[in-house]
């Protein structure tokens, strides 16, 4: 075999090795695609999210409806640790509240507007952060926390889109009283979270997608869509819930700077 012809062997089995490399990267399944999609997320530099949540509910006893609405801005740097997230937060007849919070390591401060009125800047801890953004958006703001779905993946399916991958998630009741235990964590009252969230659940819709770059395993997006009623005997509550996540600008957003009367992270 002459030098040339060795020289194209050779280029030919290198291009077959290095595409079967990239087919076998490919997920295996949809575990494999939530682990590959959670070691590229704790790698991530920085990255701008995106977050809203709605829910409303309705009791029988008393009968009352209420709704809310959360909307996040949030931005994140990892090394050193900076997060900075604006919420409008949103009860019928209630108006607005805009929050500025704050985060340098271990350190968190807020600061609300009203009426273009600034307040001064204080210190929060996690559980008031927590409380403040409702117990679904701190698992996604300001990146997603793949561990809520962990439990419920070995039921997902993959489908593949444009860009890379979706996780669709079908959670059956039990999965749902599952789910609300790990929720539960950032309410101000777990027991009587899970309590009002439990009883005999009717799970009409409880569906999420997780969605996934193809070259960058990043989870561009989550979505969560529930309508679960709860009956105690003759009475019930029902939910109504969306969560809509989104991830952009990855290892590509504006240096977070913290604001000169923030006294608190000197």
């Amino acid at each position: 075999m002459n030098k040339s012809l060795i020289v194209l062997f050779l280029a030919v089995l290198l291009f077959t090795v290095t595409g079967c490399g990239k087919t076998s990267s490919a997920p295996s399944s949809a575990e494999d695609l939530l682990k590959k999609a959670e070691q590229a997320m704790n790698e991530l530099e920085s990255v701008h999210a995106n977050i809203a949540y709605d829910e409303s509910s309705v009791t029988s006893d008393p009968a009352k409806r209420t709704s809310k609405n959360v909307q996040v801005q949030a931005d994140i740097e990892q090394n050193p640790l900076k997060v900075s997230e604006e919420v409008v937060w949103k009860i019928p007849k209630q108006g607005a509240k805009n929050i500025q919070l704050l985060r340098q390591g271990n350190q968190l401060a807020m600061q609300e507007t009203f009426e273009e009125e600034k307040s001064e800047w204080q210190k929060l801890t996690e559980e008031q952060r927590a409380e403040l953004l409702d117990v679904w958006v701190p698992f996604v703001s300001p990146v997603m926390d793949l561990s809520l779905l962990e439990p419920f993946v070995h039921d997902a399916e993959i489908e593949k889109i444009d860009y890379g991958y979706a996780i669709q998630f079908s959670l059956s009741p039990a999965d749902y009283r599952q789910l609300m235990e790990v929720v539960s964590v950032n309410s101000p009252q777990p027991e009587k979270f899970v309590h009002t969230h439990g009883g005999f659940p009717v799970v009409e819709k409880l569906d999420v997608e997780l969605t996934v770059n193809e070259k960058t395993m990043f989870v561009t997006g989550m979505k969560m869509s529930a309508n679960v009623t709860s009956y105690f005997g003759r009475d019930y509550i029902r939910y109504k819930q969306k969560l809509d996540a989104k991830y952009s600008y990855f290892n590509d957003i504006d240096a977070i700077s913290t604001p000169k009367d923030a006294e608190m992270f000197e």
